[in-house]
């Protein structure tokens, strides 16, 4: 697994994604069958390649039901079905399966196969058990064509507590994987800020990584600050709201496509902040040297340096550019340790700077409320797993 930025693609990302990869900013990308049609995503597949990126294909049976709309073009849809019938596949369905993978994944040219699997759920031992069955699909599929088979760790809400998580990733880890491709369901909020939850996330991935196998963040989004500091190799983000963090309403009949704000004006991402203003409503209201020190540009701003009108796509592209630049430094770190000494160090100047903001300028949509709640993280995370960082150089990916 390379190491660095990936990109999780989503409605409408293909091209821009390109753009990137061309500009030299990323390490790889991760096709979703719900939001690309098969024939169309494999040409897109064969430019990253020749880009210099890796691909990788999520199989998305998050809801092994789901089969609308592009997902329905791939050949690993005819076997989507309830849990329930799922949970009956016979070893003639898997052959079925690992033929199905395997055809994608060569099409596709991945580096890796993602097994297929559901997310973890307390009380849910059936699930672990069918988890297992769709991973030795996904383990034929990745030997047939010869690259390393990922398995999905997907942490849903219900498992509330770390031993409850931790019961999950023993379910997850008793498998042969060569790594892992994690995601964590955190409650309904634009961005996390229960601490607990959080500390569950990073310290799941951090367990993950000390298995020695390398640990992708899926749907990471803002949150992927903390990624390289928890121990994973690669980390996962996009512009679109609905792809920061995982969540099953996704795919569902009637979620929206991008969650992308609808008509609301743009919003500047700011990596000193760590986070979002609203622009130009709020962004003109705040002192121009502090402006001057919380917008920093890229080539998507100028429109915002002359206080000019700004398109919203540009914005799009201008967030996703400051995030996969700065968690990119972040990934230069060489010990996890370091990584999230780095993250808690950005993260203290984001709440100081919202701090100052704020005794003039209310910022809309509880936009400073978790990055708090991230630095109290990092800070327990250096303070109570010093064992697990020093083990996990011992053991980390090469």
């Amino acid at each position: 697994m390379r190491r660095g930025v990936w990109y999780q693609l989503g409605f409408n990302t293909q091209i821009v994604v390109k753009d990137f990869l061309q500009a030299g900013v990323g390490v790889g990308v991760i096709v979703s069958p719900k939001d690309l049609a098969h024939d169309k995503a494999i040409e897109h597949a064969s430019q990253y390649r020749s880009d210099g990126a890796d691909v990788l294909l999520d199989p998305q049976f998050y809801v092994p039901e789901y089969s609308a709309g592009k997902v329905g073009t791939y050949p690993t849809a005819a076997f989507r079905q309830s849990i329930t019938t799922l949970g009956a596949v016979t070893e003639r369905d898997l052959e079925g399966l690992a033929r199905a993978l395997e055809d994608e994944n060569r099409k596709f040219g991945t580096s890796a196969v993602i097994a297929p699997a559901l997310p973890y759920e307390a009380a849910r031992p059936d699930i672990a058990a069918l988890n297992s069955k769709l991973f030795r699909a996904a383990k034929k599929a990745g030997e047939a064509i010869g690259v390393p088979t990922y398995g999905t760790v997907a942490i849903s809400q219900t498992l509330s507590n770390m031993e409850l998580v931790e019961k999950a990733l023993s379910s997850a880890t008793a498998e042969e994987a060569d790594g892992w491709y994690s995601t964590f369901e955190f409650k309904e909020e634009r961005l996390p800020t229960d601490v607990d939850d959080v500390f569950r996330f990073a310290n799941a991935s951090l367990t993950l990584a000390c298995t020695g196998a390398p640990v992708l963040h899926a749907f990471a989004g803002p949150i992927s600050i903390l990624s390289f500091g928890s121990g994973a190799t690669g980390t996962a983000v996009s512009f679109w709201q609905n792809l920061w963090g995982f969540n099953r309403e996704r795919w569902k009949e009637s979620a929206d496509q991008q969650g992308g704000g609808g008509n609301a004006p743009p919003r500047f991402f700011s990596a000193p902040l760590w986070g979002t203003i609203v622009y130009p409503d709020e962004a003109l209201q705040i002192d121009r040297e502090l402006r001057r020190e919380i917008m920093l540009s890229t080539s998507y701003s100028a429109p915002t340096e002359r206080d000019l009108p700004w398109d919203k796509w540009e914005s799009y592209r201008h967030l996703l550019l400051s995030v996969a630049n700065n968690v990119s430094d972040i990934a230069s770190a060489t010990t996890a340790k370091g990584a999230m000494e780095m993250a808690a160090a950005r993260l203290e100047r984001a709440v100081n700077l919202h701090r100052r903001i704020e005794r003039t300028v209310p910022l809309r949509d509880n936009t400073s409320k978790y990055q708090p709640v991230w630095l109290e993280v990092a800070r327990k995370m250096l303070a109570e797993k010093e064992q697990d960082y020093e083990y996990f150089e011992m053991t980390r990916p090469a």
